[in-house]
């Protein structure tokens, strides 16, 4: 995917800043792997296992891109995957990641480009449905995607191995009736 800036109408309507996301580069490496660090992935994101158990973006129709500002400065990144609710193609969705760092944290970069990653993954696909969970006590940010727009489903319990024991998520979702302007939005 090429580089895409927040749509005015978007950020204007959610009161949310504008944010670039762009293919990572060679030069992102070392930031990648900052952002994927202990000390900055925190509490939430941050995995014990060993590296060849990671599971890879890319082996689930996924990929990453770099969260910037207009002035280029790089401030996060987001991830997303496919995932099946049932057998067939058209019952794919995407569900989503960002890690901001911590010195960009609170301004509501998160909440703009996972609306904007939202907003691409249903226009661009045939997808109808774009979610993102997160840790119950990860107030920040299931604050940043109501602010994105998504809306909370409830508790998938003991869903994530991390750190040694299994986590409860808190699922939020964006589907095309959610967004002031579905109508724009393709659903095949």
């Amino acid at each position: 995917m090429a580089a895409e800036e927040v749509t005015a109408h978007a950020s204007h309507r959610l009161d949310l800043p504008r944010v670039v996301l762009r293919d990572p580069s060679p030069l992102d490496d070392d930031f990648l792997d900052l952002l994927g660090s202990r000390e900055v992935a925190g509490e939430w994101d941050s995995f014990d296992d060993p590296p060849e158990e990671m599971l890879r973006a890319t082996d689930f129709g996924g990929a990453r891109q770099i969260v910037t500002l207009e002035d280029h400065t790089r401030v996060g990144c987001v991830s997303w995957i496919q995932i099946p609710y049932g057998p067939n193609a058209k019952s794919l969705a995407w569900s989503i990641g960002i890690t901001i760092h911590p010195d960009f944290r609170g301004r509501h970069y998160a909440a703009a480009a996972q609306r904007l990653l939202a907003e691409r993954l249903l226009r661009e696909s045939p997808s109808h449905r774009v979610q993102a969970d997160t840790d119950p006590d990860n107030v920040a940010e299931q604050r940043a995607l109501t602010r994105a727009g998504f809306v909370r489903e409830g508790v998938a319990r003991g869903a994530q191995w991390r750190r040694g024991r299994w986590h409860d998520r808190v699922v939020f979702s964006l589907v095309p009736a959610d967004l002031v302007d579905g109508a724009e939005v393709a659903s095949s």
